[in-house]
């Protein structure tokens, strides 16, 4: 399989790592861990990935090394469809406030993208048991980071997330 941080480089060009990062909206020390460690994207932050780029996750996990487009990153918000659904950013954002509410200096202090990675599951989480027992996932735009964080308690008691640990 062609590895991530090679498929990564194909995509970004000459364009450094941090600009690219920063001009798609993803988090820089996040793009640096795939291109130094070759580590494959996950929940989250794979989302983003395919929104800033428009390629498909098919072609990122495939062993193919040539991008089905190498057009511009999109700088407009994409629509939401069945194949490119959006990330509910106020959720995400209500994740990493539960997250630093409920694990407190533990998570606070960890290093950025232990704090990314765990507020990412934690949103897979959340967004899996809303869609679950609601007709619109849109409609978990109005959890509070309480709420959240009863539902992170929820999913840690079902298996379905697991308790945020310092490394």
């Amino acid at each position: 399989m062609s590895g991530i941080s090679k498929k990564l480089l194909k995509v970004i060009g000459g364009q450094s790592a941090k600009s690219w990062a920063e001009q798609n909206g993803l988090p820089v020390q996040t793009v640096h861990e795939w291109l130094k460690h070759d580590r494959m994207p996950r929940g989250a932050n794979f989302q983003l990935l395919i929104n800033a780029t428009g390629i498909a996750k098919e072609w990122w996990i495939s062993d193919s090394d040539h991008p089905p487009s190498l057009s511009p990153p999109n700088t407009a918000p994409q629509q939401a469809t069945a194949c490119n659904p959006c990330i509910n950013k106020p959720l995400l954002h209500g994740c990493i406030e539960a997250c630093k509410h409920f694990y407190g200096s533990d998570f606070s202090s960890a290093p950025e993208q232990a704090q990314i990675s765990y507020a990412a599951d934690c949103y897979n989480a959340v967004v899996a048991m809303v869609q679950d027992n609601s007709p619109s996932p849109a409609n978990s735009v109005q959890l509070t980071k309480e709420d959240i964080g009863h539902l992170m308690k929820i999913a840690i008691k079902l298996g379905k997330l697991h308790s945020f640990t310092k490394t």
